[in-house]
């Protein structure tokens, strides 16, 4: 069974290997005449893997189907459906999910789900379960995709999204159900709660629940390592079994005698389970807790005996046969991975030492040791899974944890339950979620004081990391006097792995003095372009700002912080507008520009105008664009600059030109000015608008690389058809971040290398691109 079991998990997880369906297709088969064939033979688990691959095979193609439901282009569609996501009044929250049943009048094929996430201006007040018939605009999942920040494709994908949308119109149809009753327990739990000052995390505890928590929330919970405990993960699953466990045992031992009391305890630990999970929505790390729960449990019913690994396996071949997407998203790895280092840990001895009659102090300084050395095992062992999803750890993560976790679970959790159980007596259940308000005061005055202990950690270091990881892990299992030729060599291994790079790292040529590289960051609508040599950056525009965040703290930051670099050595603003100038407060507050230009006048600035000139890591900075500054700078005054590697490259410069968003005019008068101007690359004026790259302006030039920065889904349809067609005539090739995503030019000796982002480094079979 082991042997099934693994090899299904294997070929589940081998979707992951597999850029495109149709390659993968051919694997499948090739797999199946493997398996006929071994199959008579020793290697009989390649069957298994055959079947883990068709069952990963038909869940990617049941999702690509869904989404191909969605027009291509953005269109407005009528849909029916209801709402099924969970919604606080008392929070404006403009992200709903949907989950369709007709498209455009005609419903769905039978077994065919679509689920979408709509920006619906709440001007009623929407509940779980209600029905409505929307006019939407829908398009299919799209996102940035950088080097590092977040990925919306993969997100949509991990969670079951088929597409994004905006609401335009919306009626409400009669129900034909009662009302949602997790919504009804929600609102009642809202109504209790509300004058509690720590409201928001009493509702992520209770249901899951975490859009009341602001940016600021997050990133303490981040900081502190305490972000697991403030939902319903499985360790809160965990506590659910063994609340419902001792309650089973308080009720059988309290009751006469009876041989239908005697299995109690596993039956209220599993309802307790089934009731906690539900009110989570089934969320994928508490399926993972369910799914152990449940075995345990059957097992003990069963009086049937399994080593712990074996209930891991059987648990984690459930969650990815229920959903082998669900692989795509972080809380698969980092559910599975803490569990898995728990168990490793556990084995090999890190909990106390039975002694024969221990003292109360010996007991409790045992277990302190204990719980003290797994939460250092699991800041170490899980920091490849968190470095892989989140770039760096908290380094103060054990010590909040060793104190905090052991209050969480024995203190505010059970106050939780027992506030959920109660929550039709209000004047009870007002009272526990009283206790459990307060109980979290010690818990986040603790997660406060570890702000700022978060520690990013750039690729080029994380193998070093790696390796010591490696080394302690095996130093605990092989005693090094034992084994000290064996430690030598590995040593010697990892010595050897010097600027072991990031994927995309594969596309770089050879490093030398002379190469330098510039990163048209994929941004939306908007620019943002990093001048980066020797570890250090230049940066050309900061993208676009709204409420919550800009694209600044979303993508610059976390591309640089992947690479070591903490802070800018310079920042060009081409001009005002807030799609190139949005993010600059973020800009200035965390990556703190040792010098500035602008061509508007602004404190702390030095003009950007022509005839400015610098040099910087030997590379030549020229202005030829506005010949004087303004007091607010438009498109006709954005900052032009071309950059050469003349002073160290012994082959041919290259030059780079770029332009922000210059018009016609200014493009005609600064051809006069520079008419022999010809770059090798070249940032597209304007986005490739119609008011820019007239023919005039091209007439001269002959560039290799035509670089525009678009969003995939813009209202002004850029760049336009015709003056794509003008840069492919010139022989240029065509590079548009809403087809290619981030797109990295790397310049050495002359020499020009790509990489793109979207087909080259990050690809998907999930992903739309261009070829």
């Amino acid at each position: 069974m082991n042997q099934a079991l693994a090899g299904i998990a294997a070929g589940i997880l081998s979707l992951h290997l597999w850029p495109q369906l149709p390659g993968y297709l051919w694997f499948v088969t090739a797999l199946m005449i493997g398996g006929f064939i071994s199959s008579f033979g020793r290697f009989k688990w390649i069957s298994w893997v055959v079947v883990g691959a068709l069952v990963a095979k038909t869940g990617a193609t049941a999702y690509l189907e869904a989404v191909e439901m969605i027009p291509l282009e953005r269109q407005n569609i009528t849909i029916v459906g209801e709402v099924s996501s969970l919604l606080n009044q008392n929070i404006p929250a403009r992200d709903v999910d949907f989950k369709v049943g007709s498209l455009n009048h005609q419903p769905l094929p039978r077994g065919r789900t679509l689920k979408v996430r709509l920006d619906w201006p709440q001007e009623e007040k929407l509940k779980r379960g209600q029905r409505w018939q929307l006019e939407v605009r829908l398009k299919r999942p799209y996102g940035r995709v950088n080097r590092a920040g977040f990925d919306a494709e993969r997100y949509f994908l991990a969670h079951g999204y088929h597409g994004r949308g905006k609401v335009l119109q919306a009626r409400q149809l009669p129900p034909a159900a009662l009302p949602d009753l997790r919504q009804q327990l929600f609102d009642q739990v809202v109504r209790l709660t509300q004058p509690l000052s720590r409201q928001p995390y009493l509702l992520a505890l209770g249901f899951g629940f975490r859009d009341g928590l602001e940016h600021h929330d997050w990133l303490v919970l981040r900081d502190s390592g305490l972000a697991h405990l403030m939902a319903i993960s499985g360790l809160h699953i965990g506590l659910a079994v063994g609340c419902g466990w001792w309650l089973g045992r308080m009720i059988r031992g309290l009751s006469p005698e009876h041989p239908r009391l005697l299995w109690l305890p596993v039956w209220l630990a599993g309802v307790f389970a089934c009731c906690y999970a539900w009110l989570a929505g089934f969320s994928l790390p508490t399926q993972r807790a369910l799914l152990m729960s449940a075995l345990v449990l059957v097992l003990i019913r069963l009086r049937i005996q399994w080593p712990g690994w074996q209930v891991m396996l059987v648990a984690l071949v459930l969650c990815l046969l229920v959903n082998p997407l669900g692989t795509y998203g972080a809380g698969f790895w980092l559910s599975f991975a803490a569990v898995l280092i728990l168990y490793i840990a556990n084995l090999s001895g890190l909990q106390p030492r039975v002694v024969d009659s221990p003292t109360l102090p010996q007991t409790l300084l045992g277990r302190l040791k204990a719980l003290a050395l797994m939460q250092l095992a699991l800041m170490l062992l899980m920091l490849p899974v968190q470095w892989q999803w989140f770039g760096g750890i908290s380094l103060v993560a054990p010590v909040v944890n060793l104190l905090a976790v052991p209050w969480v679970s024995l203190v505010t959790v059970p106050l939780v339950l027992a506030a959920l159980a109660t929550v039709w007596l209000p004047t009870i259940s007002g009272g526990l979620w009283w206790l459990a308000d307060c109980s979290l005061i010690p818990v986040l005055a603790l997660a406060n004081q570890a702000e700022g202990a978060w520690w990013d950690i750039p690729a080029r270091g994380m193998v070093y990391l790696l390796g010591g990881i490696l080394a302690l892990v095996v130093m605990w299992f092989l005693p090094v006097r034992r084994y000290k030729a064996w430690f030598l060599v590995m040593g010697m291994v990892l010595g050897s792995w010097y600027g072991w790079p990031g994927r995309d790292d594969s596309l770089r040529p050879s490093a030398s003095t002379a190469g330098w590289q510039l990163d048209m960051l994929d941004v939306g609508h908007g620019l943002a372009v990093l001048i980066r040599r020797h570890g250090r950056a230049v940066l050309y525009d900061t993208g676009n700002a709204w409420e919550q965040g800009s694209i600044a703290n979303m993508v610059i930051e976390p591309v640089l912080r992947r690479d070591g670099i903490t802070r800018l050595d310079g920042l060009i603003l081409s001009h005002a507008d807030s799609d190139h100038a949005g993010g600059l407060n973020d800009v200035l507050a965390r990556l703190r520009p040792q010098w500035r230009r602008s061509s508007d006048h602004r404190a702390g600035f030095a003009p950007c105008v022509r005839g400015e000139t610098w040099l910087w890591q030997q590379l030549n900075f020229r202005v030829l664009w506005p010949p004087k500054r303004v007091t607010r700078a438009a498109n006709p005054h954005s900052c032009v600059i071309e950059i050469q590697d003349s002073a160290r490259a012994s082959g041919r410069p290259v030059s780079v030109l770029l332009t922000g968003d210059i018009d016609a005019i200014s493009e005609l008068l600064l051809a006069r000015l520079e008419p022999g101007l010809n770059p090798d690359i070249l940032l597209v004026p304007h986005h490739g608008s119609k008011t820019s790259s007239t023919a005039t302006w091209l007439a001269t030039m002959k560039p290799d690389f035509a670089l525009v920065s678009t969003a995939r889904y813009s209202p002004w349809r850029l760049p336009a058809p015709e003056v794509q067609q003008r840069y492919l005539n010139k022989g240029a090739q065509w590079l548009n971040t809403a087809e290619h995503g981030q797109v990295t030019v790397y310049i050495d000796q002359g020499k020009v290398t790509l990489a793109r982002y979207r087909q080259d480094v990050r690809g998907g079979w999930f992903r739309e691109v261009s070829r």
